[in-house]
């Protein structure tokens, strides 16, 4: 326990003074009794109450006196609260096929709506995180309950160039509590760098020693809105079939589940690029495998209600955990009903208030 304004618990030395003089007072109204009274006569004329109807009324008064002294000093204690544990980080496609315009004004700002609109279902007290992906991904917000923040970030997302949709689960993955200090997969790193090196594809976060997952990880949830697309990797001797795997078992053996919203329309669309045209493919098949490979689930379209229904699957993760919590009101309120029982106690034993 520690002490907001330390300074008052001084006034604790008043207490055995103030116990003192209450002793003193008492010995001194005997000391006057037994001069003004005979002794044989005074056990007759005054009715003296038993000892434990003057003492519990007392101690309760001076026990309710110590707790508002202690409560002045304001003490701060770790108390077991309950706290939403429930995580998730957004993972938004970026790249520069969600310009395609087969999605209303594009597949990049239907992504952008359907962000804030889960944020927007999502419990308060949820930690949401966002990550944007094209050649690189970048760990934009780490996870957290400020949708304002949240919400302004996704307005600032920009066409880049490429996708790699491994490196937005690596990534996401390692943002959610409890995780920072995963390794990313050997597999995708670049051949021949060597595994105390940075992995260059995947920003932002530091990559200390391999430990594995903690046990009791709470679960935690990458959702990615892209078009299915992965044309780009730290590791292009990989197919990319495989790079999913490798980073679909990454986010299962960190206790991480994949929920996955196509971006685009079936068979794809042709694009205008700097007056030439581009055919921009739509792949929801790499997307639905990454969400069975992890016990997550692809949701195409991402509808109002199919949305409402992830969000109630992801849930709210309640966990107890010590929070650090200031005590004065609750020492305030104890103390209070403590002078009301003293009180009482008196007035039922001897007929009047202290």
């Amino acid at each position: 326990m520690s002490f907001t304004w330390p300074v008052f618990l001084w006034l604790m030395l008043l207490f055995p003074l103030f116990i003192g003089f209450l002793v003193w007072a008492s010995r001194r109204r005997e000391r006057t009794a037994q001069a003004f009274a005979d002794a044989r006569l005074r056990a007759v004329v005054v009715r003296q109450p038993p000892k434990a109807h003057l003492r519990w009324p007392l101690a309760l008064q001076l026990l309710a006196l110590f707790l508002l002294l202690l409560a002045g000093a304001r003490p701060v204690a770790s108390l077991p609260l309950p706290s939403n544990k429930a995580a998730v980080v957004l993972a938004v496609d970026t790249s520069r096929s969600m310009l395609a315009s087969d999605l209303n004004p594009s597949r990049l700002e239907a992504a952008k709506a359907t962000a804030r609109k889960f944020i927007e279902l999502t419990p308060a007290t949820t930690q949401i995180g966002l990550v944007s992906f094209s050649d690189s991904a970048s760990a934009l917000v780490m996870p957290t309950t400020d949708r304002v923040k949240l919400l302004e970030a996704i307005d600032r997302l920009k066409p880049a160039q490429n996708t790699s949709i491994e490196n937005a689960i690596v990534t996401g993955v390692r943002m959610l509590p409890g995780r920072r200090e995963l390794k990313p997969p050997a597999e995708l790193q670049p051949p021949g760098l060597s595994q105390s090196d940075p992995l260059q594809g995947i920003p932002d976060l530091p990559v200390p020693e391999q430990r594995q997952p903690p046990a009791d990880l709470p679960p935690g949830s990458v959702v990615i809105l892209s078009d299915g697309a992965s044309n780009v990797s730290t590791n292009p001797s990989l197919p990319t079939r495989n790079r999913l795997e490798i980073a679909a078992r990454f986010a299962k053996t960190a206790n991480v589940k994949l929920y996955t919203f196509p971006m685009g329309q079936p068979g794809g669309t042709v694009m205008q690029i700097e007056g030439r045209s581009y055919y921009v493919p739509f792949e929801p098949r790499n997307l639905e495998q990454l969400a069975q490979a992890t016990g997550g689930k692809n949701t195409y379209p991402p509808t109002e209600e199919a949305l409402k229904a992830i969000v109630k699957e992801l849930g709210v993760v309640i966990r107890w955990e010590g929070v650090k919590t200031e005590i004065s009101s609750l020492l305030s309120a104890l103390a209070a009903l403590l002078m009301i029982m003293g009180a009482g106690l008196s007035l039922r034993w001897q007929r009047r208030v202290p």
